[in-house]
């Protein structure tokens, strides 16, 4: 019976050993995992998006160049000069005596013009004088531009004007005291290509109707002159036109 007491006492250490041995390993095992996690290495972070290559941006800045192709902005300040012809009473002739028909004249007519763009088309207001020697023929209202900007680097242009004209420092008939004024309509065509973002050039040749009430005396005696007279005045324009606010934009 001793024996038997001996031996279950015996088992029963063995296994309460055993268990103890199981659960100091379970303990060390969890506590290496826990220092092994701990000191892992974090896992690579995504890689950024990658920068745009070289040939891309060379190729983007090509497609913005020049001036996108088109001109643009909303304020154009244009600056003009180019060879033109008159001929006053070229629609009817004067039968005055002492004053003759007035020849075809020719000199240069420079001016300005500032407009609103507004993406193919302009408006804005314009001045123009043309210097033929005897007399001077000044221009100045309303003009309207018209600029086809899906054809690049050139775009075909139509421009309108219409204002007042005023015949001034002399006339071709040989009146004193000479006064006169009346209205003159223009239609060119042309083309305007694009230097930089913000400058471009056009040339534009135009035709113009001008009517004139002229008034003055007649040399040598007291007649007082008065007539309308209806000419026309052919141009050949060359302009600098600069660009500005919202060159960039679309």
């Amino acid at each position: 019976m001793k024996c038997g007491v001996f031996l279950v006492s015996g088992l029963l250490l063995l296994g309460a050993s055993a268990s103890a041995q199981d659960t100091a390993d379970m303990g060390t095992q969890a506590t290496t995992g826990a220092e092994s996690s701990s000191t892992a290495t974090p896992a690579p972070a995504e890689p950024a998006a990658s920068e745009p290559t070289a040939e891309a941006a060379k190729e983007e800045e090509k497609k913005r160049s020049p001036y996108y192709k088109k001109v643009r902005g909303w304020l154009w300040i244009e600056g003009f000069l180019g060879p033109s012809s008159y001929d006053p009473d070229k629609f009817g002739s004067l039968s005055l005596s002492g004053v003759p028909n007035a020849p075809r004249a020719k000199g240069l007519e420079g001016g300005f013009s500032v407009f609103l763009g507004l993406g193919g088309f302009e408006i804005g207001g314009f001045y123009r004088q043309a210097d033929y020697t005897q007399y001077k023929l000044m221009k100045v209202g309303l003009e309207i531009q018209g600029t086809f900007r899906f054809i690049p680097y050139v775009h075909p242009i139509v421009r309108m004007d219409i204002g007042f004209a005023k015949m001034f420092q002399g006339n071709p008939y040989g009146l004193t005291n000479a006064d006169s004024g009346g209205i003159a309509l223009t239609g060119g065509v042309g083309v305007r290509i694009p230097i930089i973002r913000w400058m471009s050039f056009a040339a534009t040749f135009d035709w113009s109707f001008v009517g004139l009430s002229m008034r003055g005396d007649v040399p040598g005696s007291t007649t007082r002159f008065q007539s309308w007279i209806l000419g026309q005045q052919f141009g050949a324009t060359f302009a600098l036109t600069f660009h500005f606010i919202g060159v960039r934009g679309d």
